[in-house]
């Protein structure tokens, strides 16, 4: 018995660590400390957050704190509303 129960805690151990590292990978694609010297922009569209990384922005909203974080998307903060997230980067312009 005690063989079966430590099987079941290293196999739950190694699901742990599995889902551990997909986190992390996940997390590191966004700044962790974002500058706030970042670029500021504008919002040309409404942007409504499919994600909870992400945040919601209407038409006009100027987003501070801008970094890229690729070609598509970008990590900054709403002035209005004071979240902050991944935002799409074709949704807004340069201030």
């Amino acid at each position: 018995m005690v063989a079966g129960y430590q099987q079941a805690k290293t196999v739950e151990l190694q699901q742990r660590s599995s889902s551990v590292a997909t986190q992390q990978t996940t997390v590191s694609s966004v700044p962790s400390h974002p500058s706030t010297t970042g670029r500021t922009v504008r919002a040309i569209y409404d942007y409504g957050a499919a994600d909870s990384d992400e945040v919601s922005f209407k038409d006009g909203d100027v987003i501070v704190n801008v970094q890229a974080i690729d070609e598509g998307w970008m990590y900054g903060t709403v002035q209005r509303s004071g979240k902050t997230g991944m935002l799409p980067a074709n949704y807004v312009e340069a201030v």
